[in-house]
């Protein structure tokens, strides 16, 4: 279950993100949700989305859930939300690492957020065999995806996108300087387009002044703490913003405040972080051209076109993947159902012993016990299906009667 770029816009996304520090405790509480046996919650920039395991239906329970655990009424956001099951779970999560399924198809940044969110709930012991080995089917259908077919070559980034944009408002931009706050791959990719397109000069900005350093050494770029913000805006041409807040740390005052200290010399602003890092109500302000990453989309598609033929490609190997899936599947839960029969009829048989060995101990007659236990271990085998045969007769299931035959009787012909 989920929700993504292709079914809601940003202000919803966002709503619906998790904080990576609470990503324990909320697997901690979906995996307590009746009914469900291994759960995992991916949440990125372009997507929310619930991983679950159960013998039931746990669709209702899950979406009441989300809605919950981010203190929203229940159901609010049920027309966003997208649900699949059995095989199209995993047809989509190899979609989603295989970068098929983003925004900018073939990036290759959701392939370790993927990871990161199995071996989150692997760390937390939220996930059980099936859901594990769908995870691990995955990873592997996706590589085969990214090494059989043209989707992942000539990628097409959000940082490439937004380099894109910046020359569209700018035109070159040496001279110009640029503000990066955060440390994470999304920042890094960007300082590295950015520097490699001769940008001026860049500046990272971060909560933790230790990785703004540790990152700004390998660009030869200055680094600050976030408390220097409203100081550095005004100094800048460009402002991208990724950071892990649930909440903005670029507010409108900040922005307000250093547009005029520019003299309304025209500021880029590029918020790629869900929830948002940058006030959205600072839009409506002069000279400051401010985007999201749904802003995006326009210049990702016009890049994307060559990509359409190694989609196409590629769903039909995601397609053999999943074949395959299900075949481990049915064996998986045919083991299942033996491993049950074994140790029921391991059970009867210990049970039948003691209960013989006593009697020999006791003086009887061994013969005469052992053909008592051969006798007693028959009926206890057979009780449970003679029923459910003669009932099957009973109600002329000659379904159930003919696989009874095949599964019992020596010759199957």
């Amino acid at each position: 279950m989920g929700i993504s770029h292709q079914t809601a816009p940003i202000a919803i996304r966002e709503r619906l993100a998790f904080a990576a520090e609470r990503l324990p405790d909320a697997l901690q509480s979906l995996a307590a949700v009746p009914s469900v046996e291994g759960c995992a919650i991916l949440s990125t920039c372009n997507r929310t989305e619930l991983y679950l395991s159960g013998s039931q239906t746990t669709m209702r329970e899950a979406a009441d859930w989300l809605h919950q655990w981010h203190g929203l009424g229940i159901g609010q956001y049920q027309e966003h939300l997208y649900q699949l099951e059995g095989s199209a779970s995993l047809f989509h999560l190899i979609k989603v690492v295989s970068g098929a399924d983003s925004m900018i198809i073939g990036e290759p940044q959701v392939a370790g957020q993927v990871k990161q969110s199995w071996q989150q709930a692997n760390d937390a012991s939220t996930l059980d065999t099936r859901l594990d080995r769908m995870f691990q089917h995955a990873f592997a259908g996706a590589k085969r995806v990214r090494s059989e077919t043209g989707i992942g070559r000539d990628p097409v980034t959000l940082p490439f996108a937004a380099l894109r944009l910046a020359r569209q408002i700018f035109g070159p931009l040496e001279g110009r300087s640029a503000l990066l706050v955060g440390a994470g791959e999304m920042i890094e990719d960007c300082a590295t387009h950015f520097n490699d397109s001769g940008m001026g000069q860049l500046t990272i900005v971060n909560r933790s002044i230790e990785r703004a350093r540790a990152l700004a050494e390998r660009f030869s770029a200055a680094s600050h703490g976030l408390d220097a913000l409203p100081s550095l805006l005004p100094q800048h041409d460009l402002l991208i913003a990724c950071t892990a807040s649930p909440e903005a740390v670029v507010t409108r005052d900040m922005l307000d405040r250093a547009i005029g200290e520019r003299r309304h010399r025209p500021l880029f602003a590029l918020d790629l972080a869900v929830p948002r890092n940058i006030a959205p109500d600072s839009s409506d302000l002069d000279d400051l051209f401010l985007y999201t990453i749904d802003d995006l989309h326009e210049i990702i598609e016009k890049n994307q076109q060559r990509r359409q033929d190694a989609l196409r490609h590629a769903m039909d190997l995601i397609d053999s993947e999943v074949i395959a899936f299900e075949r481990w599947l049915h064996l998986h839960e045919s083991s299942t159902t033996l491993k049950q029969l074994r140790r029921q009829a391991q059970g009867e048989r210990d049970r039948l012993l003691d209960e013989a060995r006593a009697q020999i101990a006791a003086g009887q007659n061994p013969e005469d016990v052992l053909q008592r236990f051969g006798h007693r271990l028959v009926n206890r085998l057979l009780h449970g299906p003679s029923i459910r045969l003669r009932q099957a007769a009973e109600q002329a299931d000659k379904d159930l009667l003919a696989a009874a035959r095949f599964f019992f009787e020596d010759d199957p012909a």
